[in-house]
């Protein structure tokens, strides 16, 4: 291997680490997340008259799984105050709307909302983390700005009606879970180009 090569070698090396430092290494976690999200979405559009009651189990349970695909993410991560945080949030929120039986349908959308803005601004900040260079960093700052948008929707939405609520849900959860796929794919393309840089010969 020329010198040129191996500069070119360490040089890919280098910038793989850095991404695994970042959302390389959790790409399935944020897959994992898409994916959940779309299967919310369809439920939501499947049975969009059903009580609010079923709504709010439904999205209790969803947040409870997010929150241990969040959890396995800062275990693996060796950024791990924003995933944690996004853990607790998760946690906490899907635990409240599962426990609590009465919960209104304001206070409803306000909660889903919170969850919302905090996961965007995390998947902003952790994207302001990521270096200038790294292509999906773009990607993943306009993802976690949408989703704070989105977040910001929910809280100040004024209609309480169970169908426009069901359908207001599966639409974030559409537009958040193919964001959160296409994320993933960008961020697994982007770390098998370097792997195979770094491996030329």
């Amino acid at each position: 291997m020329s010198k040129q090569q191996e500069h070119r070698a360490e040089i890919a090396t280098a910038a793989k680490l850095r991404v695994d430092a970042t959302l390389g290494h959790i790409w399935w976690a944020i897959l994992m997340r898409g994916l959940l999200s779309l299967g919310l979405a369809l439920c939501a559009f499947v049975w969009p008259e059903k009580t609010l009651s079923l709504l709010v189990q439904l999205l209790g349970a969803y947040f409870l799984i997010d929150g241990v695909i969040g959890a396995i993410h800062a275990f693996r991560s060796k950024e791990k105050a924003s995933p944690l945080l996004q853990t607790i949030v998760s946690v906490t929120i899907g635990l409240v709307l599962l426990l609590w039986a009465d919960v209104s349908a304001k206070i409803f959308l306000i909660l889903v909302g919170v969850w919302l803005a905090l996961q965007g601004i995390g998947l902003f900040l952790a994207a302001i983390r990521m270096d200038k260079e790294n292509i999906t960093r773009g990607m993943t700052m306009a993802i976690g700005g949408v989703m704070a948008l989105i977040g910001v929707v929910f809280v100040f939405w004024e209609d309480t009606g169970v169908v426009v609520i069901s359908w207001l849900v599966g639409v974030g959860a559409l537009i958040v879970g193919c964001l959160l796929v296409f994320l993933a794919s960008r961020v697994r393309q982007f770390r098998s180009s370097i792997s195979e840089l770094g491996s030329q010969k």
